[in-house]
């Protein structure tokens, strides 16, 4: 630290003497060559340049990845019944574990387990005072009939509730509240861990 305030000092020292050397010269006017003399040259120091020093921040820690398992809900091939698989989650925190759950339920590599929230966004996802507030938005497909939207509303709860902490979920559509989601079933606000 002595050693850059000590290297700083002299480079403020040398512009200082730069400049006061500077300000001190007068210039003579161009002489003509009648005289038979010729003028002395102006001396014109430039400064020399600051040092730039870069500090490169040090990282912060990153929280590792963690990874758990979970029960994620799926729909058969002929939206007939709710299809239960176990799949792993990974989330840095634990706000972010419930969004990483959700998103399971987005896709499925197995035909036989069909994603019913395949073009579901969701918008927000906070955990609050043991209640799970999502923000859907829907896209064209997501809009199923009323056996597929009983089990879209049954893969939620029973992904979301396998969490004990979770005793409620409030779920807002584009931002706002609504009495269904897809037309055919009531929405309950919130929705209450039995």
């Amino acid at each position: 630290m002595k050693k850059k305030l000590w290297v700083q000092g002299i480079v403020v020292g040398s512009l200082v003497l730069a400049v006061a050397s500077g300000c001190g010269q007068k210039q003579q006017p161009l002489a003509s060559n009648n005289g038979g003399s010729t003028p002395e040259p102006v001396q014109t120091v430039s400064p020399s340049p600051e040092p730039t020093i870069s500090v490169k921040p040090s990282p912060s820690p990153t929280p590792e990845a963690k990874q758990t398992e979970i029960k994620a809900y799926y729909s058969d091939p002929d939206l007939t019944k709710l299809v239960e698989k176990n799949v792993k989650i990974s989330y840095k925190t634990e706000g972010d574990k419930y969004k990483s759950a959700l998103e399971a339920l987005k896709k499925s590599d197995d035909a036989q387990a069909v994603p019913l929230f395949k073009d579901v966004t969701f918008q927000s996802v906070k955990f609050e005072k043991d209640e799970l507030k999502l923000d859907l938005k829907m896209g064209e497909s997501a809009q199923l009939g009323s056996g597929g939207e009983q089990f879209f509303l049954d893969a939620l709860k029973k992904t979301v509730f396998q969490f004990p902490e979770v005793k409620a979920i409030y779920i807002t559509k584009d931002g706002g509240q609504v009495e269904s989601l897809m037309g055919h079933m009531d929405l309950p606000y919130p929705i209450k861990r039995k």
